[in-house]
């Protein structure tokens, strides 16, 4: 309860943005005052879908939850489009992937790991998240690929048919995201695991949602399992889409003034706005996911927190960058899905790593570490260069 009443005492910080927003304060204020009035909307956006999802069952909770469960990313995003900033929006992309599979992850098995030593998994999951990260690589790095080389060559059109290839891999990874919500949430051609956990979704779903209820409860002890069952009572209906509606309304207007200030921030630290887009937006959106995933790994609910950080990186991937893609066709700046080489090598370096570190269904304190290491490398790299 107190995470709860300290993410109610910075709502302020969201009013205060809006207020703010009327007034002519410096882009520097304004941008930073934004960034933290979006953590405590993120969290409530994530903690009323969890709420609902309890009233709901496993399947369409399960749906609910893959569906919001980067609904900040992609509203940024979208706004981000609207005002033409198409390498914020394309960096971001990648910056929300390498921040929940490389920071978040690697922070909650540093904490974990240093409590209780080596912390045990499942590898079947951890297998499937390695299966579809791969899918995230190819339809990530593919085009830049092609279009690297086929400038080289002195190729027709390129950029047009950048575009075009842009729009293709994105329906493809549409139907990848598809797929896999038809075998994790619907169990088509499969059964539920039975530990009650679901790939993809970014969040664990049935079982789960009942720890997570405890967790709120219980702060982050481990509930016995006598206690735990007087803790599975739902939490009200009606108040959890109110809130929802609310912080969701609440994170686009936010949003609005974030990206609007993005331009003069950038220009008043000399700062370029790849970075931006790369690092800082992605770490205010994932902010409470360090909360969440470090509570449930010093509770040694290692299952949940690779839900939490792999499942997140495959829903960028699979269904927000495809998404943006396609809402991109609506305006006057097209996106496409042609990265540069340092963010394509910090991706394939973090996925490799990933899949490295969890094939023996285990994790210690030093593999995560080694997981920051690369995100700060990256993070340096960027900085100093841009690229």
């Amino acid at each position: 309860m107190f995470q709860l009443r300290w993410l109610y005492g910075m709502l302020i910080l969201s009013v205060l943005t809006i207020v703010l927003s009327f007034f002519p304060v410096p882009a520097f204020l304004l941008f930073v005052v934004a960034c933290l009035g979006l953590i405590p909307l993120a969290s409530l956006v994530g903690q009323s879908v969890e709420r609902i999802a309890e009233h709901t069952g496993e399947t369409l909770g399960g749906l609910l939850l893959a569906t919001f469960g980067n609904a900040t990313e992609l509203v940024i995003g979208i706004f981000a489009l609207l005002e033409g900033l198409v390498d914020v929006v394309r960096a971001s992309i990648i910056g929300a992937v390498l921040c929940n599979v490389l920071l978040v992850l690697g922070v909650a098995t540093s904490l974990g790991g240093f409590k209780h030593g080596r912390l045990s998994f499942g590898r079947r999951p951890a297998s499937q998240y390695a299966s579809l990260l791969s899918l995230c690589i190819a339809g990530l790095v593919l085009p830049a690929i092609a279009v690297l080389f086929a400038s080289r060559a002195g190729q027709p059109q390129v950029a047009e048919r950048g575009i075009s290839l842009s729009i293709a891999i994105a329906v493809l990874l549409l139907i990848g995201y598809v797929l896999s919500i038809l075998f994790s949430v619907f169990h088509v051609g499969d059964r539920p695991d039975e530990d009650g956990f679901q790939p993809v979704l970014g969040k664990p779903s049935a079982e789960a949602l009942s720890w997570l209820l405890a967790l709120r409860k219980a702060g982050i002890e481990t509930p016995d399992p006598s206690e735990e069952e007087l803790l599975r009572e739902k939490s009200p209906l009606l108040p959890a889409i109110i809130t929802l509606a609310l912080a969701t309304a609440g994170v686009a207007w936010l949003s609005e003034i974030l990206v609007g200030t993005i331009e003069p921030f950038t220009s008043l630290l000399g700062w370029n706005q790849v970075f931006v887009g790369l690092i800082f937006l992605p770490l205010v959106s994932s902010f409470p996911d360090y909360l969440n995933t470090s509570r449930m790994a010093l509770s040694k609910r290692m299952d949940m927190v690779l839900a939490a950080t792999a499942g997140s990186s495959i829903q960028i991937a699979l269904l927000v960058a495809p998404v943006l893609v396609l809402v991109s066709l609506l305006t006057n700046h097209h996106l496409n899905l042609l990265f540069s080489i340092v963010e394509l090598a910090a991706l394939g370096l973090g996925t490799f790593l990933y899949s490295g570190i969890t094939e023996d269904g285990e994790l210690v304190w030093l593999e995560g570490a080694l997981l920051i290491l690369i995100y700060m490398i990256m993070a340096i790299t960027v900085f100093l260069f841009g690229i």
